[in-house]
């Protein structure tokens, strides 16, 4: 069993970009952050192909590898607890800027809420953002997490739009949020 720290200096915490070496490892991780989000409120099939579809090791490899993408990694000592996607793709429609960027994934272990990762990984994302000549941090958030909106609103991010997400079978509704940088 770990024994985790109330809170986490951020000099305990490092960062790194991802390199085609950790696409084991971040599959593993986004699975595993995706069912611990997601699942008490959808069905096991939908996540299964989801997960299947979106969190394997030649995925993650090809987005790794991928210019338009960032992939940050968070660890405390030895151990990935979070990781963010930071791509610059066109934002949608609510979103009238060509400097926007995407916060893709954006993802901390459980056991590590509240332990003052998310924010040192957020100005991290932040930064590769800005690495692509954006001003602006866009993303897209599932209607019902209810905690997540509350977060990322308190750092900043305001609800600009919706826009739809293909969730297997379902289309869902997600907020579409923005931050100046």
């Amino acid at each position: 069993m770990h024994a985790y720290p109330q809170v986490l200096s951020t000099a305990s915490l490092q960062f790194r970009r991802a390199n085609n070496d950790d696409a084991a490892a971040l599959a593993t991780l986004a699975r595993q952050t995706f069912v611990d989000t997601y699942a008490e409120q959808n069905d096991a099939e939908q996540i299964r192909a989801h997960c299947e579809k979106n969190f394997g090791i030649a995925q993650q490899s090809k987005e790794i590898a991928d210019p338009n993408y960032v992939v940050i990694l968070a660890y405390h000592s030895q151990e990935l607890v979070g990781f963010a996607q930071v791509v610059n793709n066109p934002a949608p429609s609510s979103i009238e800027a060509d400097n926007a960027v995407a916060l893709y994934r954006y993802y901390v272990k459980k056991e590590w809420h509240g332990k003052g990762v998310a924010q040192p990984l957020l100005a991290e994302a932040e930064k590769a953002a800005k690495s692509f000549g954006a001003d602006q941090l866009w993303l897209g958030m599932w209607e019902h997490n209810a905690r997540a909106l509350a977060y990322y609103q308190k750092v900043g991010f305001q609800h600009v739009g919706w826009m739809d997400y293909q969730f297997g079978d379902i289309v869902e509704r997600d907020y579409v949020l923005l931050k100046r940088l």
